[in-house]
């Protein structure tokens, strides 16, 4: 196996992200090198979402994509989301695809390879359980993602999640903690708590451990940032709220999914909360800290969202002004209760409602984006930006500033006067880099 290169694609969110580094730290473990040209690969994997109808489109059209870019006798094979949900059927629709793993055995890819190899065509999507524990080979030297559960329970309608990534299964404590301090030691600015519900953590074991008391023990490991996503509104509770407030390593973000401001569609749903309770949530996170940056995400054209339901929504958008909305049209997923209704909302006023969320979206962000303005702000340097000498990062608020700065001040904390705001991202000026030591940009906040 020695000197076998091996690609990888991923599609979809944070958690499988940090999987496809998984994948890769396996891989490197048993002799392959990570190569970034397909067609240089001996291996390739794709990694893949289901959360929409639109995502497993595009995985069918790359297998056809790379066809004639493989190098011969090259191995495909197609995990994750996708993958667990189709099973067989990926390797009877897709004749390019060699062999098939699910989302809970990534350490099988290697096997099943072997097995493809001789002329078997593998599938292996076993019901996900546990946590694998694989070696990570991560993508950056600064940002890192730490899974501290997987799975989710709340049954909403619409989602697949619970099929493809099973039940929630919380990580032990003490194995997510310390591996946050391992990444402080090895210098890892920003640490990522993930889950797919990832305040729910806990609610399944005995004791009490839960979501705050877990982030606010990673916050005192001396993380010089400490995010987590994506938390579920019905689950976030005040004392998470208070340890993001006692704790300025933890951003002044929080995505709160609302996917509907109307109380009928929520219900369809099966969300658990009712608008009053999202708002209420709002309220409280606004009281404690007037500047937090709320994004959320909305479906539009649900089955049963009638216009006064969607007006609801944009009533929502404007009252609470989201630092930004991820808005996506119905997809109905297979096998989910939403797939069993009457799709009775029109493509085409499905278009027109997404674009109308986008508008009112617009104003509401600029709006409110204004108070970020004439400030400094705490800035993790992500890369360089379009034009000359520009570099952009992440502040405190989660928000993009960009700036000018010579040298390369890529994966550290700069300290960036902010001046101005264009197409949603702030523009500034550097001040000063922040000293590089423990909690020195930890700064208290009024």
């Amino acid at each position: 196996m020695k000197g076998k290169l091996a690609y990888i694609e991923t599609w979809g969110c944070q958690l499988n992200y940090h999987r496809s580094e998984m994948i890769a730290g396996n891989l490197v473990e048993y002799g392959y090198k990570i190569t970034d040209e397909i067609s240089e690969a001996d291996l390739i994997v794709f990694n893949t979402c289901a959360v929409r109808e639109k995502s497993e489109e595009k995985v069918r059209g790359r297998v056809g994509q790379i066809k004639d870019a493989r190098k011969e006798g090259s191995l495909l094979g197609v995990g994750g989301c996708m993958a667990q949900h189709l099973g067989e059927d990926l390797t009877e629709s897709s004749s390019g695809v060699d062999f098939v793993f699910g989302t809970a055995n990534l350490s099988d890819i290697l096997e099943l390879a072997d097995r493809a190899r001789d002329g078997d065509r593998p599938v292996e999507t076993p019901h996900p359980e546990g946590f694998e524990d694989l070696p990570v080979r991560r993508n950056s030297d600064y940002f890192a993602w730490v899974t501290i559960a997987d799975g989710c329970s709340n049954g909403c309608s619409y989602c697949i999640v619970p099929q493809v990534r099973g039940p929630l299964r919380s990580r032990p404590p003490e194995a997510v903690l310390n591996e946050v301090r391992s990444l402080v030691d090895d210098g890892y600015k920003e640490i990522q708590l993930l889950g797919q519900n990832v305040n729910a953590y806990g609610k399944e074991v005995e004791g009490n451990v839960d979501f705050a008391w877990l982030l606010e023990r990673a916050a005192k490991t001396g993380a010089g940032r400490l995010s987590f996503t994506t938390p579920h509104p019905a689950d976030m509770d005040l004392r998470t709220l208070e340890v993001m407030k006692d704790f300025s390593n933890v951003p002044r973000h929080v995505h709160l999914p609302l996917q509907s401001g109307s109380d009928r569609v929520l219900e369809i749903m099966n969300r658990n909360y009712s608008k009053s309770d999202y708002l209420d949530l709002v309220e409280t996170a606004r009281e404690m800290d007037p500047e937090i940056n709320i994004t959320t995400d909305l479906i539009v054209g649900h089955p049963g969202e009638r216009e006064e339901d969607f007006q609801e929504t944009l009533e929502v958008i404007r009252n609470v002004q989201f630092g930004s909305v991820y808005v996506a049209k119905f997809s109905p997923r297979p096998n989910t209760l939403s797939a069993t209704m009457k799709d009775d909302v029109p493509a085409e006023e499905k278009d027109r409602r997404l674009q109308e969320v986008l508008e009112v979206q617009k104003k509401s962000s600029r709006d409110f984006n204004d108070i970020y303005l004439d400030r400094t702000s705490e800035v993790l340097v992500e890369g360089k930006a379009r034009g000359e000498g520009l570099y952009y990062g992440k502040n405190e608020f989660n928000k993009t500033v960009t700036f000018p700065a010579s040298g390369n001040p890529r994966g550290e904390f700069v300290t960036v006067e902010v001046r101005a705001k264009e197409n949603g991202t702030l523009t500034g000026t550097l001040k000063e880099s922040v000293k590089d030591d423990t909690n020195s940009h930890v700064k208290s906040r009024l």
